[in-house]
């Protein structure tokens, strides 16, 4: 039995979230120490699973963090790239049809990479601003992924909300729906004056 394959776009993510945010001297300290080459990763190859978990124990390592908080600070740094914001925002007019629209998110990520295999996701809600998300199959490194994204939506949306990672759900109390100003967004970027 052959080992699982990684989407080269998870890979990718990384490297660049590392890159971006913590410069390439620590995306090739992180390379050297999970025994990748430095040059990094091609979206569309993909990797056995074990050089995925390779670099995220050896980035939380170098950047001394959880393996948790690392993988939120990626879903964070993941919503605040346009096009993915974009992509998100897509999702509703406010937080709360946002986070009912995620059992909708696998759908959406296959129109746009067919080969990326993606959990459906179960929103519940027992009451009005209160939800609970679970992926289909559990996979905790998404949640904690999905966990930094919300907490970032929720700003973007002006909402004040309490997001929390529980084993194998992410549980999530809207406070404050209008909490502060929602950043902007048209459905279509402008474009510049010719």
């Amino acid at each position: 039995m052959g080992s699982k394959q990684m989407h080269g776009l998870v890979n990718r993510c990384i490297e660049a979230f590392l890159r971006n945010t913590y410069g390439s001297a620590t995306w090739q300290q992180v390379a050297a120490d999970a025994d990748v080459h430095p040059d990094g990763f091609l979206t569309w190859e993909s990797s056995p699973d074990s050089i995925t978990h390779a670099i995220v124990l050896a980035s939380a390592r170098r950047l001394d963090k959880s393996v948790g908080e690392l993988l939120e600070d990626v879903g964070a740094w993941l919503s605040r790239q346009e096009q993915i914001r974009r992509l998100l925002r897509f999702g509703g007019a406010n937080f709360q049809e946002f986070v009912e629209s995620l059992r909708e998110l696998p759908g959406r990520i296959h129109l746009v990479i067919p080969d990326l295999e993606f959990p459906g996701f179960t929103v519940l809600s027992d009451a009005p601003g209160r939800y609970r998300i679970i992926a289909e199959p559990h996979q905790p490194g998404l949640m904690r992924v999905l966990a930094g994204m919300l907490r970032v939506m929720a700003d973007d949306y002006g909402s004040l909300a309490v997001i929390s990672v529980v084993r194998d759900r992410i549980d999530i109390d809207v406070v404050l729906p209008d909490y502060s100003s929602k950043r902007g967004f048209e459905l279509s970027p402008k474009r510049a004056q010719i």
